[in-house]
């Protein structure tokens, strides 16, 4: 999924840039790249598909052009991740009926490659042994209100050293005292949002749980190799409701499991969390590599990004725990305690019509 518009990231994020074609390392590999190459070994080009909006069709072919031209699924519009999901299902369905399908955002930072690839294959054989939904786990290191939880069960098996755990429900987005008390009870994980289920069995959640959303999933599958295929997918995806598959299916499974994923797992969601991945000056400030000219008196634990081709100084006296983003067509200043505030800003910014200006 490579549709996430990552609008805490404003304003790299401007001009509804998904999240997934930024790079943040200074390599000029973006983030869906990674996530493309981090697959190697593990499957085939012709087996991954990825979906993002038709508006970025040009540039999300270039990201990915070594992906079949026929795995880019494009949505004529935003419809949240079920319908996302439920679209690329359908084409992996044509090709393989007795598939396991993997769901993975295209925008996480994953630092032990080879031990996530160690528990994918762990998770895709659970998921057809059991016939179930396996998700990937990670500890919480603080009580985050943006992320789904799953409530860890009885463990039910050990995998190539993967220990798979009965879950015993997932709670979405929970308020911050509830975030505390998951946190404190030990027993509750980050839901990653990467699932991994037959793909027979996706779509029989889809039926059971939304059904208006599997008759136009079936109204599309139809179409598909036809004529018609375009015209339909844009007339009835675009009637379609937005709705999550965490609100959607992961809240009412009750057939799902758990694999705690130690992995160095990074949502990259926020400027701190993008920080994360850069290196710390002796003052705690992070800069995003060499591109930034940084000078800095008295000046602790700031978050520093300039892009563009004539990059500005950047200089900072007496501040402390602030994020500076410079681009050619913004700039944000902002206490890092309110870094999952700037979405709020991108919401002001388009109502008074300056979003992307």
């Amino acid at each position: 999924m490579a549709g996430g518009r990552g609008t805490r990231l404003w304003p790299l994020t401007a001009n509804n840039c998904p999240k997934a074609f930024l790079s943040l390392d200074g390599t000029g590999i973006s983030l869906l790249q990674r996530t493309i190459s981090r697959l190697s070994g593990l499957t085939a080009l012709e087996n991954i598909f990825v979906v993002a909006g038709r508006s970025r069709e040009r540039e999300l072919r270039s990201q990915a052009h070594q992906i079949p031209a026929q795995n880019i699924i494009l949505e004529p519009v935003g419809r949240s991740t079920l319908p996302c999901i439920g679209l690329a299902g359908l084409y992996i369905k044509k090709q393989n009926t007795s598939s396991v399908m993997v769901v993975l955002p295209g925008e996480q930072h994953i630092q032990d490659e080879a031990r996530f690839q160690s528990l994918l294959m762990c998770a895709a054989e659970a998921a057809q042994n059991h016939n179930c939904v396996v998700t990937l786990g990670i500890k919480p290191t603080f009580p985050a209100t943006r992320f789904g939880y799953v409530q860890l069960g009885d463990e039910v098996s050990c995998v190539h050293d993967a220990r798979i755990f009965k879950s015993l429900g997932f709670t979405e987005k929970p308020d911050e005292q509830k975030a505390i008390e998951f946190i404190s009870s030990g027993k509750y994980l980050w839901n990653s949002g990467m699932f991994i289920w037959p793909t027979s069995l996706l779509f029989d959640m889809i039926s059971r749980f939304t059904p208006d959303v599997s008759h136009a999933l079936s109204d599309i599958d139809d179409a598909i190799g036809t004529p018609a295929e375009k015209e339909t997918i844009e007339r009835v995806y675009s009637d379609m409701r937005s709705i999550s598959i965490d609100y959607a299916i992961m809240e009412r499974s009750a057939d799902t499991l758990v694999i705690p994923a130690d992995i160095g797992w990074n949502d990259m969601g926020t400027w701190p969390e993008v920080a994360e991945t850069w290196e710390v000056d002796n003052d705690s400030n992070t800069c995003f590599g060499q591109q930034v000219r940084h000078v800095g008196i008295d000046s602790n634990g700031c978050i520093i990004y300039s892009s563009g081709e004539k990059r500005k100084l950047i200089a900072t006296v007496g501040v402390s725990d602030l994020i500076v983003v410079e681009t050619p067509d913004a700039l944000l200043l902002c206490h890092k305690d309110r870094a999952d505030d700037v979405k709020d800003l991108v919401q002001k910014l388009k109502n008074e019509g300056l979003e992307g200006k």
